[in-house]
This record gives C-alpha cells, sequence and structure tokens, in this order.
C-alpha cells in the first residue's frame, strides 16, 4: 500500500516494519491484501485452510456498485432485524419483489375472506340457520343472513361483502344485530385493506428507481490533459425524450486506508469534487456530457501516474440524481469505474451529438459512439503531482534567471554610481564592491541563500567584482 511506502520518518519506518500482509483483505478491489498489522493476527485455529479459501472467493467480488447501480453489500448478524422490518411496513413492503408483493396481495384478500367467512358460518350455526331448508321451520323465523345455510355459502356472503358485488340472493336481515356489526366491521376492513395494497402497489409502480435504468453512463472513464490540467473524464446521457430538473453529479473514491497508527480502515470515501464551486456539477442532461474531475492537489487521483494506475486499489463511484418530470420524485443513478476501466491518454469520441444535413432541424444523437474513445498522441504518463513539481521547477528557474537579469543591471547601476564618486576608472581597474543585503531586493528566499555564497568574509554583504574591460 502506498500509505506504508510514504512513510519517510523513523517512527513511521519502526511502525511499518511491524506490519505484514494478511490474506484476509479488508477491502481490496484487485485481490491486493491491505497489510495488517502483527498485533491483530489471529490464531492459527482461525487461519484455516478452510477460511483462506472462503476469503479469496469473497475477493472475487471486487465492487462495492456494481455498473448498473446495484449495491453488493448484504447485512449480516442484525439483532431484532425481522422487528425493524415490520416496524416499517410500508417500505417493507414497497422493497419487496413483485412475485412476493402480489403473493401478499392475494393471501391478504383471501384470508380476509376466509376469516369473515368462517365468522359468518358460526352465526349462522349459533341462530340455527345451517341447512335450513331441510328442516320443518315456521313461517314467522327469520334467519341472519338469507341463503346462507352452509360454509360455501358463507364464504361466498363474505366476499360479495367485501367486494361490494351485491348479487341480491344473499343479504342480512333485521333478526340478529350481530350480523349488522359484521358487516360494518368487514366493510371497515375492506377499506383499509384495499388502501395499504393498492397504495403499496401503486407506490411500487412509480418509484423512480426504473428511471435510472434510461440514464447511460460511459462503460470506462479517461484520463486525459484539458487546458494543460490532467482530469478525469467519463459520459453520461438519457435517452428518454423527458428530462430530469435539477440533475447533478456526484463523485467519490472509495478505498481502505492505514493511518498512522497501523489502525486499519476498510473503506474510507474521498470526495471527487465535480465543479460544486462553480455550478458545474448542475448539468442540463438533453443530450450526452462529459462530466470532468480536475486532478489538482486536492484530488485523491493527484498522486497516481499511468504505471501506478495499473497496481491501484480502489473504485470510483458515480452518482447522478434529478426530479422526474412525470412525477416530481428524486431519482438516483449509479455506476462505478475500478482503476482497470479508467483509459490513460484517451479522451471520447465528439462526433456523438451533430447535424447529418444543413436542412435538419434537430440535433441527431449516435449512441453507438456512446462509448468511443481516442488516444491522445504525445500523452504524459507521469502523475499530477509530478506535472506540477516539474512545472514549478520550470517557473522558478525562469524567475531566477530573470530577476538575476534584473539584479546585474541594477548592481552595475549601484557600482558605477559609487565609484563615479570616488573617481575611479572601472574599464582599466578589477572593482570589488561590498553592498548591504538589506539594500538588495531580493524577494525570493531560495536566491538570497544562493547569492550568499558569494558574499564577503562577514556574511552580512554582497560581495560584486567586475573586471576590467580589455
Amino acid at each position: 500500500m502506498n500509505e506504508i511506502n510514504n512513510l519517510t520518518s523513523d517512527e513511521d519506518a519502526a511502525r511499518a516494519s511491524n506490519t505484514s500482509l494478511s490474506s484476509e483483505s479488508a477491502y481490496s478491489s484487485n485481490g491486493n491484501a491491505v497489510p495488517l498489522p502483527s498485533t491483530l493476527n489471529r490464531k492459527d485455529s482461525v487461519r484455516s485452510y478452510k477460511l483462506r479459501r472462503k476469503l479469496k472467493r469473497h475477493k472475487q467480488i471486487q465492487r462495492l456498485v456494481s455498473k448498473d447501480g446495484m449495491c453488493k453489500v448484504v447485512h449480516c448478524h442484525v439483532k431484532y432485524r425481522g422487528v425493524r422490518f415490520i416496524s416499517d411496513m410500508f417500505t417493507t413492503m414497497v422493497d419487496l419483489r413483485w412475485r412476493y408483493l402480489l403473493s401478499v396481495f392475494t393471501v391478504a384478500y383471501v384470508l380476509g375472506w376466509f376469516v369473515f367467512g368462517i365468522v359468518w358460518w358460526l352465526i349462522a350455526v349459533a341462530h340455527g340457520d345451517s341447512h335450513l331448508s331441510e328442516r320443518n321451520v315456521t313461517a314467522d323465523f327469520e334467519p341472519c343472513v338469507e341463503n346462507v345455510e352452509t360454509f360455501t355459502g358463507a364464504f361466498l356472503f363474505s366476499v360479495e361483502t367485501q367486494t361490494t358485488i351485491g348479487y341480491g340472493f344473499r343479504s342480512v336481515t333485521e333478526a340478529c344485530p350481530v350480523a349488522v356489526i359484521v358487516v360494518v366491521s368487514q366493510s371497515v376492513f375492506s377499506c383499509l385493506i384495499d388502501a395499504v395494497m393498492i397504495g403499496c402497489i401503486f407506490a411500487k409502480i412509480a418509484r423512480p428507481k426504473k428511471r435510472a435504468a434510461t440514464l447511460k453512463f460511459s462503460r470506462n472513464a479517461v484520463i486525459a490533459q484539458r487546458d494543460g490540467q490532467l482530469c478525469f473524464m467519463f459520459r453520461v446521457g438519457d435517452i428518454r425524450m423527458s428530462h430530469l430538473y435539477e440533475a447533478h453529479m456526484r463523485a467519490y473514491l472509495i478505498k481502505p486506508r492505514v493511518t498512522a497508527e497501523g489502525e486499519i480502515i476498510p473503506i474510507v470515501q474521498y470526495n471527487m469534487d465535480l465543479g460544486y464551486d462553480t455550478g458545474e456539477d448542475r448539468i442540463f442532461l438533453v443530450w450526452p456530457l462529459i462530466i470532468s474531475h480536475v486532478i489538482d492537489e486536492n484530488s485523491p487521483l493527484y498522486e497516481y501516474s499511468a504505471q501506478e494506475l495499473q497496481s491501484a486499489d480502489f473504485e470510483i463511484i458515480i452518482i447522478l440524481e434529478g426530479v422526474v418530470e412525470q412525477t416530481g420524485l428524486t431519482t438516483q443513478a449509479r455506476t462505478s469505474y475500478l482503476p482497470n476501466e479508467i483509459v490513460w491518454g484517451s479522451r471520447f469520441c465528439s462526433s456523438v451529438v451533430a447535424l447529418k444535413h444543413e436542412s435538419d432541424k434537430q440535433y441527431s444523437i449516435d449512441y453507438a459512439k456512446f462509448d468511443d474513445v481516442y488516444p491522445v498522441p504525445d500523452m504524459t504518463r507521469l502523475s499530477a503531482k509530478s506535472i506540477d513539481q516539474r512545472r514549478q521547477l520550470v517557473e522558478e528557474e525562469d524567475n531566477n534567471k530573470m530577476f538575476l537579469d534584473c539584479m546585474h543591471h541594477y548592481m552595475n547601476n549601484v557600482i558605477n554610481k559609487q565609484h563615479s564618486q570616488n573617481g575611479v576608472n572601472g574599464s582599466s581597474t578589477r572593482i570589488v564592491t561590498d553592498i548591504p543585503f538589506r539594500d538588495v531586493p531580493l524577494r525570493d528566499g531560495s536566491l538570497r541563500r544562493r547569492l550568499r555564497g558569494l558574499s564577503s568574509k562577514d556574511g552580512n554583504n554582497l560581495r560584486l567584482y567586475r573586471n576590467p574591460i580589455r
């Protein structure tokens, strides 16, 4: 890991020597293990062959977020998980798969009909309405429910009551007040079950999650120079004619980190600025756009070169959020890029959006070229940090050269002025002049230190020599 390799102090070097590579990687996207402190090594009984094989299989799951936006995270050993999900029943119902939701929908209605069918059958038996046509009863006998003599009849009456079908063959009479109460109770229950189940299905259908299926990200990301700066770039597009309101982008780099104390943080999130301060992260997604992240000193990619990128261990997660035009709900689309999906020294093809003919009134977007990239000739393979260091050295040398030229003219004027006052002929003698440093207009500390090497013995004056003119 780069964190261990960059420790330069004696204390950090000693700490790094106490670490050892382990097969139990906290998080690894390319299979490289994170160095674990020796104090955290487990017992030999735990480090069994079976456990190592299991961890090796886990390393094959390289992503935290898949290309289609699914988060590859499993929550294990959560106490009272079922109780927690039941307490948030509506969200649990909406998150269910369609086959499970439709099964719950069917079971809820059938179970309600069956339970109230039993209640109606018990009322009929208690009142003596069961098999009424087979018995000799007086003409003035009035049943609780007309034509409900068997459990099948009671079940059908329950279905008719809850669904308000009302065929007219079975009906409640005034002979049983209990039957009237049960009819009211079943009607209220019917309204509640309709509201809950239909609401869940509508919320699942209108959920903006599926809107992300029409938002397209480029298969690869690229790194190239723009306006003299290295930039991490990717492309995003929307294939629908309806657009997202308030669309904005976010990007994060995820990688493990080992602290100076040897603590392992398996997943650390680093923000990648996409132009938040300038508003460039808020996009008008009508045509495919190339989103750019400038790799500067605040970027987590600042120290990565083309060679180091091949062996890097991180994942870049891209998030696009916006308001769906039809429903007003917020949707989120996600994707991720691994180091092997970042093409160094390439740019995206710019012929995606074009006018085919002069008479065309609309732009044509060719998604067949959406993922196409082309190499940039003479592209540097250095990291942004190395480029900035070289640029800084060149600028420092240019500034020093310019400053020395200015100092040469300034000192000549000073020497000529002093010697003209002393009546010295500078054309025939070697002139030695000491000028106090406090009188020298030096603003560059490194240049001041360099000129002190030419100073007089006391170190307080700048000694200049001018040879005789021949």
